[in-house]
C-alpha cells in the first residue's frame, strides 16, 4: 500500500443501457491515474437480463490492458490485492441501466410540498405517471382508479412541514393505503413517506406490515427549507429494489462494492457539487450528460446542487419522444448541408431501435450532433427553472456565469476532431462570459463521484491527470451590436513563445486561437462599450491566465442569445463556415 493513501487500487463499473465500463485506477508517483478501462455492450435487457455478462466482458479488457487478473475462478472479484498483484484494494459501482421506475406522486400543497416532490422525482430514474394532491377534485374512488389503473413501483408521499399539518396528510395516507392493499401481494407497490416526520410513528402502524412503507426526512420541513438529499437516498434504495425484481446481476455488483452500489445520477451530481465548491464561488459548475435513455444536467452554486436527469429525452430509446418536444425543422436547422426531413425521421427511428449503433458517414455524425444540440437545449431549458433564484429562466434568458462546464456522452466522445464536441456545446448551450469547456471521453465522472466517499482524492487527482480532456478556454461577449462591428480587442502572451497574438473580433464571428493541451498564455480582453466579456459589466477589460486544449482558445461572437439565420441556404453556410471555423472540418 501506499504511504499517503489508504487504497491503492481502485476498480469502478458503471452500467449503462447500452455500455457498461470498467475503470481501473492505480497510484503512480503518488498520485491516482487511469491504468485502463473496458468497454463492453450492456447485457440489461432480453434475451438475457442480467448485467453480469456486460460487466464481465468489459472487466476482461481491463485485463487483457493491464495482465491483471480481477476475478478468480468461480468468477467473483478478487479483492483486497493479493501478494501476486491480483485484485482490487476497493471496488464501486455505479448503474442507469434498468426499467424505469413508475411512479405516483401524493402531495398535500401544489406550491409546496408538492413542488419539491416534483423536483425529486426530476432529479432521479422515475416515470411519473400519476399525480394526486389535496387541492385534486376528483372523487376518492377516482384516486384510487387513478393508482390501480397506474400499476406503480413505487407512490412517494410528502405533505406537512414537521410539527404541522396531520389530519390532511392522515387522509392522503390512508388513501394510499387503500389502494395498495388492493393489488396482489406480490404487486403492491413501495411507499416512501417524505412528509411531517412526527408522523412516522402513526403511518407505521397504519400500513403495518401488510405493505412496504421506508420513512424519509421531510423534503418540506419548513415552509422555506427544502432538503431533497436525504429522500434522494431513500427513492435510490427503493429504484434498486424495483430494478432487481426486473434485472438479475445487480446484488452481485452491490456485494462487491459492501452494498454502497449508487444510482449513476447521484453519483454525477456529487462530482459537479465538489467542484463548485474548490472553483470560483461566484461561478457555478455545469454538468452535462447525454446518453442513449436520458439526460444528466447537474448545476452547482457554491455546494448547492440542482440535479436534472431527463428520462424522456435520449439518443436512444426516447428519441421519438424529442419530436413532441421539438420539430423536425429544429433539428435540420444546425446542418451545413440539406438533408430531407423523411431521413431525419427514419434516423430518429432506427436509432431508438438500435442505440448502440454509431455514425460512419459524415452526413449521420452531423445529424447525431443535431439531435444532440436539440436535446440539451431542451435538457437545460428545463433544468434551469429549477435553478436558485438570480440563475434561473426567470432572471434572465442568458446563461449565468458557471466554470468549467463538463461535457459526458458517447455522441461528444466519439466525435473524429474536437471541433465538433466544441460546437455542439457552444450552440446548445449557449454559454456567456469565459469558461473552459472539459470533456470526459471515458465517462468517468459517475465512478469519481462513487468512489470519492472513500477515497476523496481520486477526484482531484484524476481531474489533473488528463484523463479529463480540456476542449479549450472559450470567451462568449454579450451586448447588442451590429453584424461585423468590432466587439473586442485581445492580446494573447504564450508562455512557452515569445510571439504574441494580437487581434480584434466582430460581431458574427466565431474565431479560434490554437493554444496546445498543456501550454499557457496570458489572456488580455478589452472589450468596447456595451460588450460584457465577463470582468464585472459591460465595456470592463480585464486580463487572465488560461490553459491551452484540444481546439484553443474560442471566441464566440455570434450573439447571445444565438440567432440563426432564417433563410435556409444562408443557416446552411453559416453552419459549414462555423464547422471550418473552429476546426471541426479541413
Amino acid at each position: 500500500m501506499s504511504s499517503i493513501l489508504d487504497t491503492d487500487t481502485i476498480l469502478a463499473v458503471d452500467v449503462g443501457s447500452v455500455s457498461t465500463r470498467a475503470s481501473l485506477f492505480d497510484v503512480v508517483d503518488g498520485h491516482f491515474r487511469l491504468i485502463a478501462s473496458g468497454r463492453a455492450p450492456s447485457t440489461v435487457k432480453a434475451p438475457l437480463s442480467d448485467i453480469s455478462e456486460g460487466v464481465r466482458m468489459a472487466l476482461d479488457q481491463v485485463k487483457a490492458v493491464t495482465g491483471r487478473k480481477l476475478l478468480d475462478e468461480t468468477d467473483l472479484l478478487i479483492m483486497p490485492v493479493t501478494s501476486r498483484g491480483s485484485g482490487v484494494d476497493t471496488f464501486v459501482a455505479t448503474a442507469s441501466a434498468g426499467p424505469k421506475v413508475r411512479t405516483v406522486l401524493v402531495g398535500l400543497m401544489p406550491g409546496v410540498s408538492t413542488d419539491s416532490a416534483l423536483r425529486l422525482a426530476e432529479s432521479t430514474y422515475l416515470d411519473l405517471v400519476g399525480v394526486i394532491d389535496l387541492l385534486d377534485t376528483r372523487r376518492e374512488s377516482e384516486k384510487i382508479d387513478l393508482i390501480l389503473s397506474a400499476r406503480p413501483d413505487l407512490i412517494l408521499v410528502v405533505g406537512g412541514t414537521d410539527g404541522g399539518a396531520q389530519d390532511s396528510v392522515l387522509q392522503l395516507i390512508e388513501l394510499v393505503a387503500v389502494a395498495s392493499e388492493l393489488f396482489s401481494p406480490n404487486q403492491r407497490p413501495r411507499i416512501v413517506y417524505a412528509g411531517n416526520r412526527e408522523l412516522g410513528a402513526a403511518i407505521a402502524d397504519r400500513m403495518g406490515e401488510r405493505l412496504d412503507i421506508a420513512l424519509a426526512p421531510n423534503v418540506r420541513p419548513s415552509l422555506r427549507v427544502e432538503d431533497l438529499g436525504h429522500a434522494r437516498l431513500a427513492l435510490g434504495e427503493a429504484i434498486a429494489e424495483a430494478r432487481n425484481k426486473r434485472v438479475h446481476g445487480f446484488d452481485e455488483l452491490e456485494q462487491w462494492s459492501g452494498g454502497n452500489m449508487m444510482l449513476t445520477a447521484d453519483a454525477y451530481g456529487r462530482v459537479i457539487r465538489y467542484l463548485s465548491r474548490i472553483y470560483d464561488p461566484a461561478k457555478g459548475v455545469l454538468g452535462v450528460d447525454v446518453g442513449a435513455t436520458n439526460t444528466m444536467i447537474a448545476a452547482a452554486f457554491e455546494g448547492d446542487l440542482r440535479l436534472s436527469v431527463e428520462t424522456d429525452l435520449g439518443l436512444g430509446e426516447p428519441l421519438p419522444t424529442l419530436l413532441r418536444h421539438s420539430s423536425l425543422s429544429n433539428i435540420a436547422r444546425w446542418l451545413p448541408s440539406e438533408i430531407a426531413e423523411r431521413t431525419i425521421l427514419d434516423y430518429i427511428y432506427n436509432k431508438s431501435i438500435n442505440p448502440a449503433t454509431v455514425p460512419t458517414e459524415e452526413d449521420d455524425l452531423l445529424l447525431e450532433l443535431a439531435l444532440a444540440r436539440e436535446i440539451l437545449r431542451l435538457s437545460l431549458k428545463r433544468a434551469r427553472k429549477r435553478w436558485p433564484k438570480g440563475r434561473d429562466l426567470k432572471s434572465s434568458w442568458l446563461m449565468p456565469s458557471v466554470e468549467p462546464i463538463i461535457a459526458s456522452g458517447s455522441v461528444l466522445a466519439r466525435a473524429p476532431r474536437p471541433g465538433y464536441a466544441a460546437l455542439a456545446l457552444l450552440d446548445a448551450l449557449q454559454p456567456t462570459g469565459i469558461t473552459t469547456f472539459v470533456l470526459d471521453p471515458h465517462g468517468l465522472s459517475p465512478s469519481l463521484g462513487a468512489a470519492s466517499g472513500s477515497v476523496p482524492m481520486l477526484t482531484v487527482h484524476v481531474l489533473e491527470s488528463g484523463s479529463f480532456v480540456s476542449l479549450g478556454t472559450v470567451v462568449s461577449p454579450v451586448g447588442n451590436a451590429r453584424m461585423g462591428r468590432k466587439v473586442l480587442s485581445l492580446h494573447l502572451e504564450l508562455e512557452q513563445s515569445s510571439e504574441d497574438v494580437v487581434g480584434e473580433v466582430r460581431m458574427g464571428q466565431l474565431a479560434v486561437v490554437p493554444i496546445r493541451q498543456g501550454e499557457h498564455a496570458h489572456l488580455t480582453l478589452r472589450p468596447e462599450r456595451g460588450i460584457d466579456v465577463g470582468f464585472g459589466g459591460p465595456g470592463k477589460a480585464g486580463a487572465l491566465r488560461i490553459a491551452g486544449g484540444a481546439v484553443g482558445l474560442i471566441i464566440d461572437a455570434r450573439g447571445r442569445p444565438l440567432v440563426l439565420a432564417k433563410d435556409p441556404g444562408r443557416r446552411r453556410e453559416l453552419n459549414k463556415k462555423w464547422l471550418f471555423d473552429i476546426g471541426a472540418v479541413v
